[in-house]
């Protein structure tokens, strides 16, 4: 059957078995054809959307923004979320009561699992209903074995429930990451035609690179489905891993900077990744692609002066190190590492050392050829950091005290 044939190329794919027990004997394709581009006929949220990773940075503003009258209209019933049910920080036990009492259905489950997401990818119309998965893990620290587990068997689970419920859309969310160590772009924007790295030694980055291989196999065997790829470079404007890493680099109101900081960083506020995936979920736009997504450009200088004072600190200075100074700083940071338990609010953070000398100047261009614009400059997204903050100040303790 065609259906245990999909299944069968998809455990190819991802490298582990599928649960036996989600085979069945039926041709999915014959149950829910697949309408062709050509007859479409409705736009716009009129939909079920399915959302992973929704108490992640992206998930939670996504949501809210989803709820805004004001921009889509969209009602909590009309919003599904595969949330892990755990115990986790103040602000996700905030957002998962405000999300119960807006009506939205909440579906506890494990990415991981297939049960899990074929349950919650089984929705009453299909042909109305787009998948957003934002889910994923974005650590340092975690085993690569428990970073695969998520960003990429859990990519395979979402591809496993998108085929066999047949609902219309995917967009997933990756990551320029999977572009890999590039070091100076040349005065030139690393454009979507980069090819993507999979000699990456990097756990996090690796992974993506994976997910986006599965997904593109998967999009080359069923050309007709509707699949988009989002690579926002680092996301920030709110909690989340990128804001974090440059706030530990401040020593009181000093911030030591290979060649003072005069690279250049792509950078994208949430808001602007937010806006991206709702205009992608049309069922018309974009299909088949990757776009890179980025709302600014500044020399790493730029920002670090912008957070500094997002972070109340007066006249941050700037040290501008020789760069061969940094790199004995990196392999001194492996060596202690091997010794001390790592935890989050360490300085010795690899990615600080190996990330800093690079220029990494990601090209914005298809994006906008398509009729997306982003619209947030780097003082809106401090200024919603900032406020982020002030609301939960448990969040600068428990993530970069050693800044603070």
């Amino acid at each position: 059957m065609i259906y245990q044939a999909s299944l069968l190329f998809l455990k190819k794919l991802g490298g582990f078995i599928l649960e036996p027990n989600s085979i069945i004997e039926t041709s999915v394709e014959a149950l829910y054809p697949i309408t062709s581009l050509a007859t479409l006929n409705h736009e716009g949220f009129n939909m079920t959307i399915l959302i992973t990773g929704a108490t992640g940075l992206i998930g939670q503003n996504l949501v809210k923004t989803l709820l805004d009258v004001n921009s889509s209209g969209v009602k909590g019933s009309d919003i599904r979320l595969l949330i892990r049910d755990q115990v986790g920080s103040p602000s996700r036990e905030k957002f998962i009561q405000w999300v119960t009492s807006k009506g939205i259905n909440i579906f506890w489950g494990d990415l991981r699992s297939t049960s899990d997401v074929l349950r919650f990818t089984d929705v009453d119309d299909p042909k109305r209903s787009v998948i957003i998965h934002c889910g994923a893990v974005f650590n340092f620290y975690q085993s690569y074995q428990s970073l695969y587990d998520t960003n990429v068997v859990g990519t395979t689970r979402i591809l496993h429930g998108f085929h066999v419920n047949r609902i219309k859309k995917l967009v997933y969310v990756s990551s320029v990451a999977v572009y890999g160590s590039l070091h100076h772009s040349n005065g030139k924007g690393i454009t979507e035609e980069q090819s993507i790295d999979f000699n990456q030694r990097k756990s996090y980055e690796l992974t993506k690179s994976l997910s986006e291989d599965l997904i593109w196999k998967y999009s080359s065997k069923y050309p007709d489905r509707l699949i988009t790829l989002l690579r926002p470079s680092g996301i920030v404007g709110g909690q989340g891993v990128t804001l974090d890493i440059f706030a530990r680099m401040f020593f009181g109101r000093y911030v030591p900077l290979p060649g003072g900081g005069s690279e250049k960083i792509s950078l994208v506020d949430v808001n602007d990744v937010v806006r991206a995936l709702i205009y992608f979920s049309a069922f018309h736009v974009g299909n088949g692609e990757a776009f890179n997504l980025v709302s600014f450009t500044p020399t790493l200088r730029e920002f670090i002066l912008e957070l500094g004072h997002t972070l109340n600190y007066q006249n941050v200075k700037i040290l501008s190190i020789p760069l061969g100074f940094f790199k004995p700083l990196f392999y001194l940071s492996k060596i202690i590492r091997t010794f001390i338990e790592p935890k989050e609010n360490s300085l010795f953070l690899p990615i600080l050392f190996d990330k800093l000398g690079q220029e990494v100047w990601i090209d914005n261009s298809k994006i906008m050829a398509h009729g997306f614009h982003p619209k947030s400059t780097l003082a809106e997204s401090m200024d919603n950091f900032q406020q982020f903050l002030i609301k939960n100040p448990w969040y600068a303790e428990e993530k970069f005290s050693i800044a603070l």
